[in-house]
């Protein structure tokens, strides 16, 4: 009888097999900074293009009245947001440079949590190790039950053999963790 369960759970298993792209790591970090809660909005488009709009403002009446320090500001207020728009993709090439040592990577998403695998590394992590999931076009993003999610795990689509193992992980991530 228990062989029978085992060899349920494994048919229920979804497995992954991927090398981390900087593309997928931008885009996951990309995401980790919006689903921030209230500090999110710092990295969201909007909240960047309202400060470059306003740096715009300052920065013509400043010149317009000859005031230096109208002048300052308003060059401040325009490079903070590109500056801002900048720090997801220069995370994202640091994590990658501190994980790319891995290679291929083979994920195994369970029942009993998330397993993985490679050639410098075997982790196993039950799902009270996460405390939310989100998606993006191109990864599933597992974050830490911290009120943040400061903390996360890329799972990359592309590893998944067909699209309907992605399909199942999705599902099998609905019925583990909420998604945000």
């Amino acid at each position: 009888m228990e062989q029978a369960q085992s060899v349920e759970q494994r048919v229920s298993d979804v497995v992954l097999e991927y090398e981390l792209r900087l593309e997928d790591m931008t885009e996951a970090v990309r995401l980790l900074f919006r689903k921030r809660g209230r500090a999110g909005f710092v990295h969201h488009p909007v909240f960047l293009a309202a400060v470059m709009v306003l740096g715009v403002l300052v920065l013509t009446a400043g010149l317009a009245g000859g005031d230096g320090i109208g002048f300052a500001s308003g060059m401040a207020l325009i490079a903070w947001p590109l500056l801002m728009l900048r720090v997801p993709g220069m995370t994202a090439r640091q994590l990658l440079r501190a994980n790319q040592h891995h290679g291929v990577m083979r994920v195994t998403v369970a029942e009993e949590g998330v397993r993985t695998v490679s050639a410098h590394m075997d982790s196993r992590m039950s799902w009270a190790n996460y405390g939310s999931y989100a998606e993006t076009d191109h990864c599933f993003v597992l974050r830490s039950p911290d009120r943040i999610g400061a903390c996360a795990m890329v799972i990359v689509k592309q590893g998944a053999p067909t699209p309907q193992d992605v399909n199942r992980l999705r599902a099998l991530l609905n019925t583990k963790l909420p998604r945000v």
